[in-house]
Parts: C-alpha cells; sequence; structure tokens
C-alpha cells in the first residue's frame, strides 16, 4: 500500500507502522488540517506535519497540538516559504527515539534505602502494637463487663431469694400452739 507523504511523516516519527485505531488518529488529524486549507502532502509543509506528528506520538496535550496546527496553517499562508531540508530533523527524532530506548543507569544510596525501610518497619510496628494493645483492651473492657454483669445477676438472685424466704416466714400461717391465750 502507498502511503501519502504526510502519512510516511507519522509512521518515521512513530519508527514503526501505526496500529488501526492509530491510524485513525492520524487521518483524523491530517483531515482538520486539510479542512483548515493546510497542504499536508506538499513537500514544502513537511517540517509542519512533522511538527504535528512528533506532538502527537509523544502524547502531547490535544491543545498543544491544535495550537501547532494553527500555526502550521497561519506559516502556510506565506508565499515565500523556501523548502527545508529534513535530514536533521529526522536523525535529530532519530537519536532522541534511541535515547529514549537506552535504559536509565541510577544509582541508589543504600543508606537512604535502609533508613526509610527501617522507618517504615517501626513506624508499622508501632502502629501493630498501638492497634494491638487496643484490641487487647477492648477485649479487657468487654470481659470486665461480662464478669461484672454476672455478678451483679448473682448477688440478685441472692437477694431475691433471701426476701422470697422472708415473705413466706411472714405470710405462712402459725401451726405452732401459742402459749398465753
Amino acid at each position: 500500500m502507498a502511503y501519502s507523504n504526510s502519512e510516511q511523516v507519522f509512521m518515521d516519527v512513530l519508527g514503526r507502522l501505526p496500529a488501526e485505531d492509530e491510524w485513525k488518529e492520524i487521518r483524523s488529524l491530517l483531515g482538520i488540517m486539510q479542512r483548515a486549507q493546510f497542504e499536508v502532502d506538499d513537500p514544502s509543509n513537511i517540517p509542519q506535519v512533522t511538527l504535528v506528528a512528533w506532538g502527537w506520538a509523544r502524547s502531547t496535550p490535544r491543545a498543544d497540538v491544535l495550537a501547532a496546527v494553527k500555526a502550521a496553517v497561519l506559516e502556510s499562508g506565506k508565499a515565500d516559504a523556501a523548502p527545508m531540508d529534513l535530514t536533521p530533523v529526522i536523525v535529530g527524532l532519530r537519536g532522541l527515539q534511541e535515547a529514549a530506548a537506552r535504559p536509565v543507569n541510577a544509582k541508589v544510596d543504600e543508606g537512604v534505602v535502609r533508613s526509610a525501610v527501617r522507618e517504615g518497619v517501626t513506624s508499622g510496628l508501632r502502629e501493630l502494637f498501638s492497634l494491638t494493645s487496643m484490641a487487647i483492651l477492648g477485649v479487657v473492657i468487654a470481659f470486665s463487663l461480662f464478669v461484672g454483669f454476672l455478678a451483679g445477676k448473682l448477688q440478685l438472685e441472692q437477694t431475691v431469694q433471701l426476701q422470697q424466704q422472708m415473705i413466706q416466714k411472714l405470710t405462712a400461717p402459725d401451726h405452732a400452739p401459742r402459749f398465753g391465750k
């Protein structure tokens, strides 16, 4: 399949063949530029298309891409625009792609990591002990309330039983003979 100049610019910036959903976005951007009367396939406008493609490929926010499209449209209105050599731009883009693909070597200060881990462990243990002590305190309070309730119930039952015995003694008919009558 033959690609237009502007589609080829997007592929060069990406460094690969775009996926189907990326093609939709690319064609949408190119359509927006064409509706703004910008000649996307004109070789003299390739720098502006490259700018838009670079912004799109690096996930530049939509407002920035639209500002770049607007700037490209305004620049294309100039009649004396000279064609530019894109070789330095493409070389620069490829250099940036290679730099982004290289792994980054970072040195980590082991003392800082140790102190952070130690602080995290101690604060975690402190919080764990705090939660554990709160749970134990809650269990002790609940147990104390339960034991107090049982002791109160037992004492109340004994008191009620003694009072019932006293009432029965006082209300019981006296069967013993009375002397003095």
